[in-house]
């Protein structure tokens, strides 16, 4: 009888030659990026590639995943494994299966390893935004191959949008999103018509009276303490998702911003910092570190490993917490997702606080880890009305 069996293996390097070693998994079904079962210990292998094992008839079969993240490997698995049961029932039943031409590229497919590998970066927003992006292109298109996708295609979907009464500036990141997905899938989409024009905003930030609600609604320690740190340092969710203990320096009062290989982690632009912390917000992280003994995993962790599901907690705590605005697309979906809570808003309100504040460009743009000033001015904005109202009330008009 076939083996319709499809193991993971990781082929590495070792001071003998390259070996194949089984493909670690994490409780929760994941594949462990780079580690591998060496005489039955976990081992991490920095230098090597993923490959599925299995047979065909008696004879072994290897097939290489090279530049292919733990997480789209998982999943060429389970597709061969799917493969090799359809083939042997069809033997079976005497069946003739007609393989599919290798050149076309099933959309689809193709989605599910798009969005794996921004799973396996532990972006865990920019799959969710992706997905969601791919997923409304692909139900209102139809299209099934990415050959199919024509310059007309694209119009059909730019009028459908607008029809769905998505805004200009909507249209215009999901069509973003889509065509970042179709160049994964090697379509050149340098053809494809343009997305409408739309007038560009200033950052959005979190007001005063947003922060005061939501911290008042947010009754776990954890989750409160963890948009209180993104608020309070403006670091970015994958620098939050791998802080550990031993990044907070109690005497001089700063978080240090830094790569953490052992997760496989690079800070953007390599732009590590330490970033001074407030009296309240340390504080506040030593009476959880009190309360809660340091763990192996992350501060913010989900079972010792990175938590990747930090905006959808967001999301789900402001719509439990009644603080949808009640009119964009995400409240009127289904989910009720408010499209206006999101983490990168944290960011922007403690870019926007410190140059309120009097600091000067150079020593934000070093705070935030921005590479160039350009990326620092976008968050000058005037005050907002009530200050600008408070200080024209202090004006002697005669």
């Amino acid at each position: 009888m076939a083996n319709t069996k499809v193991g993971l293996v990781r082929r590495v390097k070792t001071d003998a030659r390259w070996k194949y070693y089984p493909a670690a998994y994490a409780a929760n079904g994941r594949v462990k990026p780079g580690v591998a079962i060496v005489a039955g210990i976990e081992v991490k292998h920095k230098i090597g590639h993923y490959e599925l094992r299995y047979y065909e008839g008696s004879k072994l079969r290897f097939e290489s995943l090279s530049g292919i993240s733990p997480a789209g490997s998982e999943n060429m698995r389970k597709k061969k494994e799917a493969q090799l049961s359809v083939a042997k029932e069809a033997k079976k039943a005497d069946v003739q299966i007609v393989p599919p031409d290798p050149k076309r590229k099933k959309l689809t497919d193709q989605l599910d390893m798009f969005v794996a590998d921004a799973l396996g970066r532990g972006a865990e927003e920019a799959a969710e935004v992706n997905k969601r992006a791919c997923d409304e292109f692909l139900a209102i298109t139809g299209k099934e191959y990415a050959d199919e996708i024509t310059d007309e295609v694209f119009k059909q979907y730019h009028r459908e949008m607008t029809k769905r009464g998505r805004s200009k500036r909507t249209v215009h990141n999901r069509d973003s999103n889509v065509k970042s997905f179709l160049r994964y899938c090697g379509f050149d989409t340098k053809g494809l018509s343009k997305p409408p024009k739309y007038d560009r905003t200033m950052p959005e930030i979190y007001s005063d009276d947003d922060l005061a609600s939501l911290f008042r609604s947010i009754t776990d320690p954890k989750q409160n303490l963890l948009y209180r740190l993104l608020l309070g340092t403006g670091i970015r969710e994958q620098e939050s998702m791998y802080l550990e203990w031993d990044d907070i320096d109690t005497q001089s009062k700063t978080l240090r911003v830094h790569s953490k290989p052992k997760w496989d982690f690079r800070v953007k632009d390599f732009e590590e910092r330490a970033l001074p912390l407030s009296d309240d917000l340390l504080a506040r992280l030593l009476a959880f570190k009190a309360k809660h003994p340091a763990g192996k995993g992350p501060i913010f962790d989900r079972s010792g490993q990175p938590d990747g599901h930090m905006l959808r907690t967001l999301k789900r705590l402001a719509r439990e917490a009644g603080l949808g605005c009640g009119v964009c697309g995400g409240c009127k979906a289904d989910r009720s997702e408010c499209e206006r809570w999101f983490l990168h808003k944290f960011r922007a309100t403690y870019c926007t606080k410190l140059l309120r504040s009097g600091l000067d460009l150079r020593t934000v743009q070093q705070m935030m880890g921005h590479s160039d000033l350009t990326s620092t001015m976008r968050y000058l904005r005037p005050a907002e009305n009530e200050q600008t109202q408070a200080r024209i009330n202090t004006i002697n008009w005669g």
